[in-house]
């Protein structure tokens, strides 16, 4: 039986601009392919990205993720990760990268070292967070890209604000997934522990 091929996985690297160091993807150019790409990739930085219409797939670790307009992306640095509109479709984006760790540095201090999901504990399933039930993080995420897209008087100081927001909050809802995986796993265990007391009498004969 020939092996199972294992996936490419490409590294895309996004160099963010000097002042202000977020870089906004947006308009017409960034609609996504109904074609699957055969390769995931990965970027240097975290992605946050913005369904502005049509539906569609996400590959995140092995998980195929639906999503549709509306939805809010949360993708940390180095993730890998493949888009698809659904057949027929062409679903339009905007994305934001930045590096909480650099961009933040100054707010938290020495605390930002670990203001970072682990990327081993991200389920792909809560990388997509849709606007009915999200309705704050929709509406940050997309007041950034407003705010970097006109460049009114003060929009790196609103931005920057809008950011911090998006991303505590952001933080919170992985916080709260953690912590309800791990009771998940907890509660496994004790399952498993159930029949310990069988195994051991089986072992005495």
């Amino acid at each position: 039986m020939p092996r199972k091929k294992k996936p490419v996985i490409e590294y895309r690297h996004y160099s963010l601009p000097i002042n202000f160091p977020v870089l906004l993807l947006s308009g017409e150019r960034w609609r996504i392919s109904d074609i699957k790409s055969e390769h995931l990739h990965f970027h240097n930085h975290l992605e946050i990205g913005i369904c502005h219409s049509d539906s569609g797939s996400m590959e995140i670790k092995g998980e195929t993720v639906p999503f549709k307009a509306g939805d809010v992306t949360f993708l940390p640095r180095y993730l890998p990760h493949t888009t698809y509109s659904s057949p027929n479709e062409a679903s339009l984006w905007s994305y934001l990268f930045f590096s909480p760790e650099d961009l933040f540095q100054q707010t938290f201090k020495s605390a930002y070292s670990s203001f970072e999901p682990n990327l081993w504990r991200v389920q792909g399933k809560h990388c997509i967070l849709n606007k009915e039930q999200y309705p704050k993080i929709y509406s940050l995420a997309t007041s950034v890209v407003e705010e970097l897209k006109q460049q009114n008087p003060y929009y790196q100081e609103s931005a920057y604000g809008l950011l911090l927001s998006l991303y505590i909050e952001l933080i919170r809802i992985h916080s709260t997934n953690e912590m309800l995986a791990e009771q998940e796993t907890e509660q496994g265990l004790k399952g498993d522990f159930v029949i310990s007391p069988a195994l051991e009498y089986i072992t005495t004969f």
